[in-house]
């Protein structure tokens, strides 16, 4: 599966077990990203804390985000853990299809849409996302804040599908 063997240490497989009980499982990729960098995976999940409870984003958003972006690049281990959490929440398989192709549609308000297709701007075609960009979803209430914490976490999803490819086997 990888080209290293993942094998954490002590510390990273009870933070693994916790994982296990909330999700079930525990994906392959974040148990490598534990052996690799036991201190930049703790930072990981507690990003993924922040985002989970975030101020203003609805938490859904950065599944739909992370699904899309495995999603158009082919991030297999992403795109099952993504789809799977999608789906016990509710959503359907047409809602998830949406997100495929290059006419993405976010099954959310209009306001996060156009949150979703800023990131899907600065992430494939940065040059694109301008201070117009930010201005019109500052119209619709977003913060500097929350576009950055979209784009942050867009981006990662981004490089960290492409890391964790390189330690494939595939």
């Amino acid at each position: 599966m990888f080209i290293l063997e993942p094998n954490p240490n002590r510390e990273m497989k009870i933070l693994l077990r916790s994982v296990k009980q909330k999700l079930g499982h525990i994906p392959p990729q974040w148990e490598l990203f534990a052996t690799i960098n036991p201190t930049r995976f703790k930072m990981f999940l507690e990003e993924i804390n922040y985002l989970t409870n975030h101020p203003n984003i609805k938490n859904d958003f950065f599944t739909l985000l992370r699904y899309t972006i495995a999603n158009d690049n082919g991030f297999t281990f992403c795109i099952n853990l993504n789809k799977s959490l999608l789906l016990s929440k509710g959503y359907s398989l047409e809602n998830l299809q949406g997100l495929e192709g290059t006419e993405k549609t976010l099954p959310l308000d209009k306001r996060h849409q156009a949150l979703f297709d800023a990131v899907m701007q600065a992430v494939y075609t940065p040059q694109e996302f301008t201070l117009e960009v930010i201005d019109a979803l500052k119209i619709l209430d977003w913060s500097d804040a929350d576009i950055f914490d979209a784009v942050d976490h867009g981006a990662f999803l981004f490089r960290f599908s492409k890391v964790i490819k390189a330690y494939s086997k595939d």
